[in-house]
């Protein structure tokens, strides 16, 4: 056993024996999770002290040992020096030992008036402030990418599909805007994510506050926040959503890669011939050297299916659970970050995939020149000359029947007008 395997004891300690199987079954893979989470905690543990020291609760040259001792924890994480190990608990639990191993006595205050609860909800929160802020610009990337094609590309024609079968003409252009619009539109589900983010939980303890006088709204502003949540109580009830609400923005985004996809995956076969892929975001194949394979589009379109399933599994770790705190919470960790790291990728990638697009002009004009794509605009011209809709409707559906031409009312055959 390696070290860093070895168990630590917990924060929790009482000095009983404590079954290892339990706490290996109990950490799981929080403590690989958690690695995640070591930056925000110390910024959270640093506001935290700070706002002891202005209540009393810290003397000056306790608040000082911390701040010195948690500055080089980050200093040092960053040198890559440690990170939180299979034998911790947790992040929480990773911090405090260095900690106090860093600076002895006054790191053991640190945890006054604060339970891993609201330590954890708080660093969440944080992580999930930034992780938005990357989502934002990823998407917003995309976004130009594909006002890119319009730019360079929009004149060009493309046949409009409803059902996948050719329905009226169109262009590259209102394609492309089609999916920049939606990618915008979706972001839009931002909105219900920031309310989720604009209070800290931090001073509600386990979920019912604390006896101390601590400096709630103080600790909340350096942090960023509006102010703390109100009710203490709430903040345990909540617990989840704000990470849900994040998978929900995450998903709408999929929505629109995985429709990207589906039609770059279309209109590059041989059989539609619309665009060709960049030859370097293509793959080949083992066996036949003619081919390259779209396994970047495939990628893509599976990967945003993925997210919906992450968004699934988080709301099944939060579904129908009574009020207060519960370990299920430490599960909504995984569908969390594995969708984070999903579209973290994969937004990127398609905006790199639809900037090198190249568009076959030659056979989108070939396509585009079926006279069944303007029998809509032939109804239509005949709306403007006098007949109903209904008739020219009709008129059209038999073949484009020479003017003049009427049908009749019990055959729906054709026959002159004086007929």
């Amino acid at each position: 056993m390696n070290d860093s395997d070895r168990l630590q004891r917990p924060i929790w300690d009482r000095g009983e024996a404590i079954d290892a199987e339990m706490m290996r079954f109990t950490i799981g893979e929080d403590w690989l999770h958690d690695r995640r989470l070591v930056e925000v905690d110390l910024q959270g543990s640093l506001a935290h002290a700070r706002g002891l020291a202005r209540v009393g609760l810290l003397s000056p040259d306790d608040l000082a040992a911390i701040v010195r001792g948690l500055e080089e924890l980050r200093a040092a994480h960053r040198r890559g020096e440690w990170d939180v190990e299979p034998g911790d608990e947790d992040v929480h639990s990773a911090v405090e030992r260095r900690l106090v191993e860093r600076i002895g006595e006054p790191g053991k205050r640190l945890h006054t008036g604060r339970s891993r609860n609201d330590q954890v909800a708080l660093d969440l929160r944080l992580w999930l402030r930034a992780a938005a802020a990357r989502t934002r610009a990823a998407a917003a990337g995309l976004a130009d990418a594909l006002r890119g094609v319009v730019a360079r590309a929009g004149e060009l024609p493309l046949p409009g599909y409803t059902h996948l079968r050719r329905a009226m003409p169109s262009s590259i252009g209102l394609w492309a805007e089609a999916h920049a619009a939606g990618v915008e539109r979706s972001l839009s589900a931002c909105a219900a994510l920031d309310l989720r983010l604009v209070r800290s939980p931090l001073g509600s303890g386990a979920g019912y506050g604390t006896p101390l006088e601590l400096d709630r709204a103080g600790v909340a502003r350096e942090l960023g926040f509006e102010g703390p949540e109100e009710p203490v109580t709430l903040s345990q009830n909540v617990r989840g959503r704000a990470e849900l609400a994040y998978l929900t923005l995450l998903e709408e985004l999929a929505l629109d890669l995985g429709k990207l996809a589906a039609d770059l995956w279309l209109f590059t076969t041989e059989e539609f011939g619309f665009v060709e892929l960049p030859v370097e975001l293509t793959t080949g194949s083992s066996m036949m050297p003619q081919k390259r394979n779209p396994d970047v589009v495939e990628l893509l379109r599976g990967q945003a299916r993925q997210v919906s399933a992450d968004r699934a599994a988080l709301l099944a770790v939060v579904r129908d659970l009574p009020s207060g705190y519960h370990r299920d919470f430490q599960l909504v960790k995984p569908p969390l970050f594995r969708a984070h790291d999903r579209m973290a990728s994969a937004l990127p990638m398609a905006a790199r995939l639809v900037t090198g697009l190249s568009f076959r002009e030659a056979d989108l004009r070939s396509a585009v020149d079926d006279p069944a794509l303007r029998a809509t605009e032939r109804a239509l011209e005949r709306v403007r000359e006098g007949t109903s809709f209904r008739e020219a409707y009709l008129r059209e559906s038999r073949g484009d029947l020479p003017a003049g031409a009427v049908v009749g009312p019990a055959t729906g055959d054709a026959r002159g007008e004086n007929s």
